[in-house]
């Protein structure tokens, strides 16, 4: 296995790639702690390196920047549930302390939300919950496990924000498709669910 490193201008940054060169198929990009690292099969050139950081390199890094644009260390904030907080006062020092605050008031704050709308829409289910980040979606039901799993970051948004979203998900107890019948159960428990969503899907944290 051989390595090695460079420095790539992306984003009108100089960013540090990390390359380890291993038996396998394909390139593999991320981008972490302000850095890529990628791995790829033995023989690559970094000139191939180059042309897929071309193509990959910023939208790896959007993609984390708008992950961490809910919470800044240089500006001591976060948002929890739709209001700024700083953290200072909450004694978070590092991305470590983050991560098991924000886990610990996803349990306190979400999980209610769960089982209080699981009464109130009637179904027969009681869920295992878990919490997980994600990118492309705020929640998730799967029929196999009976199992609700909601981005972690969804604590930074007020609490009709996530309340829509549990909606979303235990609705899927009785439609499993996103059609007419599925959105006639959501507006019934979430009358103004269409502009709640809208402000998600935009970042704002307060309804």
């Amino acid at each position: 296995m051989k390595s090695f490193n460079f420095v790539y201008r992306c984003c009108d940054k100089d960013v540090e790639v990390h390359v380890i060169l291993k038996r396998q198929r394909n390139i593999y990009y991320r981008f972490k702690d302000e850095c890529f690292y990628v791995t790829a099969p033995t023989f690559t050139s970094k000139a191939m390196i180059v042309h897929g950081l071309n193509k990959f390199g910023a939208k790896l890094m959007e993609k984390v920047n708008a992950f961490n644009s809910n919470y800044s260390f240089e500006d001591d904030y976060l948002f929890l549930l739709g209001e700024k907080v700083s953290l200072t006062s909450l004694n978070i020092k590092n991305n470590g302390d983050l991560q098991g605050f924000l886990l610990e008031k996803c349990n306190e704050v979400i999980i209610p939300l769960v089982r209080k709308n699981e009464e109130i829409m009637g179904t027969n289910i009681v869920h295992k919950i878990s919490f997980k980040h994600t990118k492309n979606q705020f929640g998730s039901n799967s029929r196999k496990t009976n199992k609700l799993s909601f981005q972690i970051e969804l604590i930074h948004y007020s609490l009709d924000i996530i309340e829509s979203v549990v909606i979303h998900e235990i609705a899927h107890d009785f439609e499993r498709n996103h059609g007419k019948n599925f959105y006639n159960i959501v507006y019934l428990y979430c009358p103004n669910y269409k502009i709640i969503q809208r402000k998600l899907k935009k970042g704002i944290h307060k309804w």
